[in-house]
């Protein structure tokens, strides 16, 4: 069975680099404080766009070393 991932146990080590699954993982402790603010949560959407902002760059950079990776593969093949 999967290990499940409470508030106090994030799915990632110490010194791991950020990763997209990471910072998904802090939006969802995020959208819960924002539920449970008194206030309604607004204090806390600079932060919710800081995330969300550097979750796209970080899929921006994924999905371009893939097109990279691909364009090598094939480079590779067309030299054999």
């Amino acid at each position: 069975m999967a290990k499940r991932h409470t508030k106090s146990s994030p799915p990632w080590k110490e010194g791991d680099p950020i990763a997209v699954a990471r910072l998904e993982w802090c939006l969802d402790r995020l959208a819960d404080n924002m539920r449970q603010s008194p206030q309604g949560g607004e204090v806390y959407l600079p932060i919710w766009e800081r995330l969300e902002s550097e979750i796209a760059s970080l899929k921006a950079k994924e999905a371009m070393m893939e097109r990279a990776r691909v364009r090598a593969a094939r480079l590779m093949e067309e030299k054999k």
